[in-house]
């Protein structure tokens, strides 16, 4: 009985069901997340909170030890870190992996809502935040609100009639107001009055309070002619739209009752602003949109958009929404332009396999297998979620290459040999790039969170042209005939190659015999590392020694090393010295300029926006600029972001300006200015707090670890070399050192004049007291209330100094029982896990090796006297870690994964170092295409390295897997003439796959490095292919093994 015949399904099925899933993609397209960066952030969260002038250890104390208390109990907490300053806190939550951030957000934010009750009233509302690296932490829209009406009403009625309507759009994360100061009840009270009749500033504080207070009387029986009922009394302010604030009592003096309007002037008015937010320096009421994480912003703008027209016809008569800023337009543009260049490599592609082939029906096929596999693709890209953005639609482009480049081989191999035997070979080429992609999702989070979705691109659709070129090329090829070649042509061919065959074969025995030449040639190109071999190792033993004494002797250093750097560092030493070092990372945005100023300690955010005013003013007067935006949030931090007309973006102008800014800055004087974002920055900042040595101390009480790092600071101060030695709470060369003013009692002098220090603490405190009281409620509104003294902001240290202090019926001078003097304030609270952090800096006058030396002596000292709990650690600078040695276990991982592909295909173990060879003289034209032509190298350059590690061993990989077939045949073993068989059936397919991709990248250079990400990665991979060659024909044959 004859066995079953096996199923075969038929052409047109396989037709009909590809044609279904290129419908349910297509319908799938507008589905998909538009974004212009990743919006996929780290698992984290932020909580920021602030408390006007309130030090740092008292908010770390009263606020931030209370949150972080909450917060470590949430359920998958990796680290809770915190930075406690002057007037403002932040609390950082790192979260596992596998945690659902959106459930943990829910729970801090539940956490925050039962916390905020308990914390200080003048502490205002924690604000949480996503830890994002994307644009959305940036406004999407920006809208003005204009009217006759008074700014404060402006903004209320946008509170009240316009927030709450676009909020509740599906993907907006939030929408502020800002550009109107509220009104508050102001109590100013005469101090002077107030001492008279003997009366504090707590006292009126306290009076105020107790006014508005409810209190309990406690119970009684209410009658009624029905029955009784027993229930509380209260006794509580009568609320009406009419406070009298003159009639409140304060105090019982002498017999007389103190009212309020006694001692003290009350009016309503606008609270003196804390921050300023402005749009080409005008102070109008601006409407900001915020968006959410993993929404797609052109359709957000759009809905945003029409709801403010629709909203538009509904606003009172006189006011009117003018959008003035607009992200979603730099989005658009730039997908646009992306499109367009993707379009244009689609079309250099297929021109180019028409000019090849020369057959319209060649090109058909190829053009449908491209679009079947992108639109099937977009399925795998809606189930897993991939957001479409500069980075995924990197992949998808150069996909389009290697799609191609699949396609072309299975056909070529259909239309030549009538099988399908290239498939193996497609296979193990698809899985090498796959594999080198893969490690990608090893790097460490903030290094993978903007190419993983590059990578899982690639991956879709690679594993999508599996089966375009198993099933898809193969039914079509069965509708599509092509054409034989003429026997003539196919004559003059054969006789050509043979001719060209037999010279290489020539040049492959020569080069055997020389194999040592190629490789010392190598070696010498892509360069041995001498560069990094350390100086000396500290470490003691035989090999430290003997290292020491050879390699780190100083005469072999000074001498013989820079020539050996030189002569052995090759195209690495290069592009590490000249490339890498200088090279930074960036994001795609428009040409902007950045001008950030800040004030001296003890400035007010007032005097800051009178500064800033002045630079608003110089540039209003320049027609080129299209806006410029100003935001001011302390005394300490202002920023003003310019942006162009598109006309003038890419022109001389943003140089011209920066200058004349730079200029203008200067001319201010009296504040720290940085500006930058074209061409060199500038500052003239001092950054007194940098110091060149740090040593850093951690322990869970910080009083403890501020005594051992007292101690710590005196040891170093008794050592000649060092100089000006300091506490502070992190490390950093912008540390700001800060002054405060202190009073040294003398306390036989308080003895003499019978004065406690509480009694000083309390004139001086009604001197300058200021401080908000809680709200009262009038007119449908909660209405804060402040109390300051009428001498506040104008008492200052020579008043202290030459004034005379009254305590009780005495009055004295300052210089009787006391100093003032200027001394360095209090640090920055700075926490990681409940295990505080300090930083000794000093300046180490001397050679890096003796400070070295005298850190580490310092660093064995302390440690061996600190107690559980504590620690002492060193100084570490950031940037690109360079030294991390996960980056070349991820290319030793990159290499093992294409070996074992490669061996399982050739069923061999020697023949994959062949092909794994041609990895580093690719990197070899990375290297020099970037030090030669003087390139950034870019996060788009790192992603064309690990793209190179899985495309250019696909050449060697389908030259040698058809030797193999060839040499199975024929029963033969390492036979030259069947290699050189294999070489001439796959080298044009080759040579096409090389060049198609190199052209479909050619429409990413075309305008310059001005192209973040997009130029570096183009431009890196075509330099990598063109070396490629070099690799197929000269070293590939020399790693086989063939005989004489």
């Amino acid at each position: 009985m004859n066995p079953a015949p096996k199923y075969r399904p038929s052409s047109f099925s396989i037709l009909i069901i590809f044609i279904l899933l290129m419908i349910v993609g297509v319908s799938l397209l507008p589905l998909l997340n538009l974004q212009l960066t990743p919006s996929r952030s780290l698992p984290g969260l932020s909580v920021s909170y602030s408390w006007p002038d309130a030090s740092a250890r008292v908010i770390e104390q009263e606020v931030t030890s209370r949150l972080e208390g909450l917060f470590s109990g949430v359920k998958g907490i990796k680290e809770v870190s915190s930075v406690s300053s002057k007037g403002y806190g932040r609390i950082s939550l790192s979260f596992k992996k596998t945690v659902n951030l959106d459930a943990a957000r829910f729970e801090v934010s539940s956490l925050i809502r039962q916390a905020y009750p308990n914390l200080p009233e003048q502490v205002s509302f924690p604000e949480l935040s996503m830890s994002a690296s994307g644009q959305n932490t940036s406004p999407i829209l920006t809208y003005t609100l204009n009217a006759s009406a008074s700014p404060f009403f402006i903004q209320k009625y946008a509170e009240d009639h316009l927030v709450p309507k676009l909020s509740v759009i599906p993907g907006v994360n939030g929408v502020k107001v800002f550009g109107s100061t509220p009104y508050e009840w102001e109590i100013r009270f005469n101090n002077q009055q107030a001492q008279l009749f003997g009366i504090r500033s707590s006292e009126i504080a306290q009076s105020v309070s107790t006014f508005f207070n409810e209190e309990y009387l406690g119970q009684g029986t209410l009658s009624t002619t029905v029955k009784e009922t027993i229930t509380g009394f209260y006794l509580r302010y009568n609320k009406s739209d009419s406070i009298n604030w003159r009639s409140i009592p304060v105090k019982k003096v002498n017999g007389r009752v103190v009212h309020l309007g006694d001692i003290a002037t009350i009016t309503y008015k606008e609270q003196q602003a804390s921050s300023y937010f402005r749009i080409n320096g005008l102070n109008t009421i601006n409407l900001v949109v915020f968006p959410d994480d993993n929404v797609n912003n052109l359709s957000l703008g759009k809905l945003v958009k029409e709801e403010v027209e629709r909203l538009g016809l509904e606003l009172p008569s006189g006011y009117s929404l003018l959008l003035t800023n607009d992200t979603t337009q730099f989005l658009n543009k730039e997908l646009n332009k992306i499109g367009l260049r993707t379009i244009f490599s689609l079309l250099i592609l297929l021109t180019f396999v028409l000019l090849i082939s020369r057959q319209f029906k060649y090109l058909l096929l190829i053009t449908i297998s491209i679009v079947a596999n992108l639109v099937i693709a977009c399925i795998f890209y809606y189930v897993l979620g991939i957001e479409i953005h500069l980075y995924t639609l990197a992949g998808i482009t150069i996909s389009f290459g290697m799609v191609i480049d699949s396609s072309i081989i299975m056909i070529d191999h259909i239309h030549h040999q009538g099988n399908r035997k290239a498939f193996l070979a497609i296979l193990a080429a698809t899985l090498t790039t796959i594999g080198a992609m893969s490690v990608i999702f090893f790097l460490k989070e903030e290094q993978k969170i903007n190419l993983i979705e590059f990578a899982q691109v690639i991956i879709v659709n690679l594993t999508v042209s599996l089966g375009i070129s198993l099933f898809l090329i193969p039914a079509l090829m069965e509708k599509v005939i092509l054409k034989k070649q003429g026997t003539r042509r196919s004559f003059r061919r054969k006789r050509r190659a043979l001719r060209i065959t037999r010279v290489y074969s020539q040049f492959i025995r020569f080069s055997k015999r020389y194999k040592w030449a190629y490789l010392v040639l190598f070696v010498l190109g892509f360069g041995l590392p001498v560069q990094w071999l350390p100086q000396k190792i500290e470490k003691e033993g035989t090999w430290a020694e003997w290292y020491n004494k050879s390699v780190g002797n100083d005469w072999v250093s000074e001498n013989i090393r820079p020539i050996a750097e030189k002569i052995l560092g090759g195209s690495l030493r290069l592009f590490s010295e000249y490339v890498f070092e200088n090279s930074f990372y960036s994001e795609p945005s428009r040409t902007t300029l950045y001008a950030h100023g800040k004030m001296p300690e003890g400035c007010t955010v007032q005097q800051l926006n009178d500064a800033v005013m002045l630079m608003e003013n110089f540039l209003s007067k320049f027609d080129e600029i299209e806006m410029f935006q100003t935001s001011i949030t302390a005394y300490n931090n202002s920023a003003i972001t310019v942006q162009f007309k598109p006309e003038y973006e890419f022109s001389s102008f943003p140089y011209f300006l920066k200058e004349e800014i730079t200029s203008k800055a200067i001319s201010l004087g009296g504040m720290d200015w940085d500006v930058y974002g074209v061409g060199r920055g500038f500052s003239n900042s001092l950054n007194s707090g940098y110091k060149n040595s740090q040593i850093i101390l951690e322990g869970y009480n910080y009083d403890q670890l501020y005594r051992y790092a007292e101690q710590l600071k005196r040891r170093l101060g008794e050592n000649e070399r060092v100089k000006e030695v300091e506490i502070s709470g992190s490390s950093g060369w912008n540390v700001k050192t800060l002054y405060e003013y202190a009073i040294d009692f003398n306390h036989e002098g308080l003895g003499l004049n019978e004065v406690e220090i509480i009694q000083f603490y309390s004139f001086l405190k009604d001197k300058v007291y200021k401080a908000n009281l809680s709200p009262v409620y009038a007119n449908n509104e909660l209405q804060p209330v402040s109390l300051v003294s009428d001498s506040y902001g104008r008492f200052n240290v020579w008043d202290l100094n030459n004034r005379p202090v009254s305590i009780g019926e005495k009055q004295f001078k300052l210089s009787s029982f006391g100093t003032i003097g200027k001394q360095k304030s209090g640090n920055d609270i700075h926490k990681t896990n409940q295990q505080y952090q300090l930083v000794v800096a000093y300046d180490f006058i001397g050679p890096e090796p003796l400070s070295k030396m005298v850190r580490e002596r310092h660093e064995k000292e302390l440690s061996d006297i600190l107690p559980m709990g504590y620690s002492v650690r060193k100084f570490e600078w950031g940037g690109w870690d360079k030294k991390d040695k996960n980056q070349y276990f991820l290319i030793l991982l990159v290499i093992v994964i294409i070996y074992f592909i490669c061996s399982i295909l050739l069923e061999s173990l020697l023949q994959p170092f062949a092909i794994i060879f041609m990895i580093p003289i690719s990197f070899i034209g990375v290297f020099l295409t970037f030090y030669l032509f003087d390139f950034n190298f870019d996060q788009g350059g790192f992603a064309s390295f690990i793209l190179l590690c899985g495309i250019v061993v696909n050449a060697g990989l389908y030259i040698i897997n058809d030797y193999n077939n060839f040499c199975r045949a024929k029963g033969a073993k390492n036979d030259l003439t069947l290699y050189l068989k294999a070489f001439n059936h796959k080298i044009i397919p080759v040579f096409l796959t090389i060049i198609s991709t190199v052209l479909s990248l050619v429409p990413f250079v075309w305008s310059g490095q001005k192209e973040v990400f997009w130029f570096a990665f183009a431009i890196g991979a075509i330099g990598g292919l063109i070396f490629s060659i070099v690799a197929i024909l000269f070293y590939l044959p020399l790693f086989i093994r063939f005989n004489k």
